[in-house]
């Protein structure tokens, strides 16, 4: 996986991860999206967000894009073209993935711990 860090406008990560170890849930499923920025050379997890409700077609995309302003990437284990395609729009780069939350994000932190 090669993408650039994190941007200084949009410095954090979402995470779609139903234990908070490993990046295992498909963005339809999300209830919720963990956090993470870095500080110092380390990185770490900020909080917790909600995720819209699901069913709102749409909106509920437009929510999550809203939600994750601040996030240049969001990790999940699948996403549909859909919801894909309204996000990138909104700018946010979401990352079909699988494995521990830690390793994927010193890789898009650029190595570091």
């Amino acid at each position: 996986m090669t993408f650039a860090p994190p941007q200084r406008t949009r410095p954090l990560v979402a995470v779609a991860s139903s234990t908070g170890a490993t990046v295992d849930t498909h963005l339809g499923h999300a209830r919720e999206f963990r956090i993470y920025g870095s500080d110092e050379g380390m990185v770490g997890l900020i909080g917790t967000r909600p995720a819209p409700q699901a069913g709102s077609g749409d909106a509920r995309w437009e929510g999550v894009a809203e939600i994750l302003s601040d996030c240049t990437y969001l990790l999940v284990a699948g996403v549909g073209r859909k919801p894909l395609d309204i996000l990138a729009q909104r700018g946010l780069t979401v990352i079909e993935a699988e494995g521990y939350v830690q390793s994927l994000l010193r890789q898009l932190y650029g190595g570091i711990e």
